[in-house]
C-alpha cells in the first residue's frame, strides 16, 4: 500500500469518526432536550418510577428512604414528579462524568480496526 494510499484512509477514519462524535453528542442533546418538563405534570407511583427506570420497586422505596430520589409523599404513598425524575436522571448521568471523547479513545484503544 502506497504512502498516500494510507494517508487518505487514515483520513477517512478520522472523518468517520468525528460523524461517530457528532451523532453521538446529537443524540446526548435530544436525551437532554426529551427531559424538559411538558406543560402537563405527570405524578408518577413508586411502580410507575420502577418500570419507567427498570429497577426493582424495593430500589425505589430505598432510595426514598436515603433520600437520593425526589419524591413526595400523599398519605402513606410515595408520588414522583416526573420531570423531577428525569432531571434527576440527567443528573446522575453528568455525574458520571460521560464523555464522548473518552468513550470514542476509548473504543479506539479497545478495537483494532481493520481495512
Amino acid at each position: 500500500m502506497s504512502v498516500t494510499a494510507f494517508e487518505q484512509r487514515l483520513e477517512n477514519m478520522e472523518s468517520d469518526i468525528r460523524r461517530v462524535k457528532e451523532m453521538l453528542a446529537e443524540l446526548l442533546e435530544w436525551a437532554r432536550n426529551a427531559s424538559k418538563p411538558h406543560l402537563e405534570e405527570s405524578i408518577m407511583s413508586a411502580r410507575e418510577v420502577a418500570d419507567f427506570l427498570r429497577l426493582d420497586i424495593n430500589i425505589i422505596y430505598s432510595k426514598c428512604s436515603r433520600g437520593e430520589i425526589p419524591f413526595f409523599k400523599v398519605g402513606k404513598l410515595y408520588k414522583f414528579r416526573k420531570s423531577e425524575i428525569l432531571r434527576w436522571m440527567a443528573q446522575q448521568d453528568k455525574d458520571s462524568g460521560f464523555s464522548v471523547d473518552d468513550y470514542v479513545t476509548r473504543y479506539l484503544q479497545e478495537n483494532n480496526l481493520r481495512g
